[in-house]
């Protein structure tokens, strides 16, 4: 793992402490002092954008990693096999993540949708943006469960590509999605 990423995934488990803290008001003091130290350390230098794998790597790529050095979103690495994509989150995501009392929020379960579904159009070739997501929520999806996250491309016509996809929470899909990509230059 690269220095940035493991920064990354530091400051994911530290997002996941934070929601649920009750240690006392120094203490949190203390974290925020510190916290904003290392704040001042990682602005000496920026860059102009998000780190983001360059979209050539994304095609035809039998594994594709998304956003694994952005600590603000869930880091996940797709696989592709069959025209298919597939995510798992092996632990699940945590409290930072949630929505109702141990339940991921809905609009977490949307992002990651969203994100492999363009992924897989990507993965194939085509250059597009995401012109809708119709998204249903079938059951609640709880945290610090594994999950896994699956994709398929149903239709093509011209600039416009159609997808489904689902979250999976061991054998129940708790949210479905419909995407439309339309290429772009």
């Amino acid at each position: 793992m690269n220095a940035r990423r493991d920064l990354a995934e530091a400051v994911r488990e530290l997002a996941s402490a934070v929601a649920v803290t009750d240690v006392d008001d120094p203490d949190l003091a203390q974290a925020a002092a510190s916290a904003r130290e290392l704040t001042k350390l990682l602005r000496e230098r920026q860059l102009e954008d998000v780190p983001r794998t360059p979209y050539d790597e994304a095609v035809g790529a039998t594994h594709y990693g998304w956003h694994l050095d952005n600590p603000a979103l869930p880091g996940l690495t797709m696989v592709f096999e069959d025209g298919r994509a597939t995510a798992t989150i092996p632990d699940g995501l945590g409290k930072a993540y949630a929505g109702p009392p141990g339940k991921l929020h809905g609009g977490v379960g949307a992002l990651l949708l969203d994100v492999l579904l363009s992924s897989l159009v990507q993965h194939h070739g085509v250059r597009a943006v995401t012109a809708s997501l119709t998204v249903d929520y079938r059951a609640a999806t709880r945290l610090d469960v594994p999950l896994r996250i699956t994709g398929d491309i149903v239709g093509r016509s011209g600039r416009k590509v159609e997808t489904v996809g689902a979250l999976w929470c061991g054998e129940v899909a708790t949210v479905e999605a419909r995407g439309l990509f339309v290429q772009v230059g």
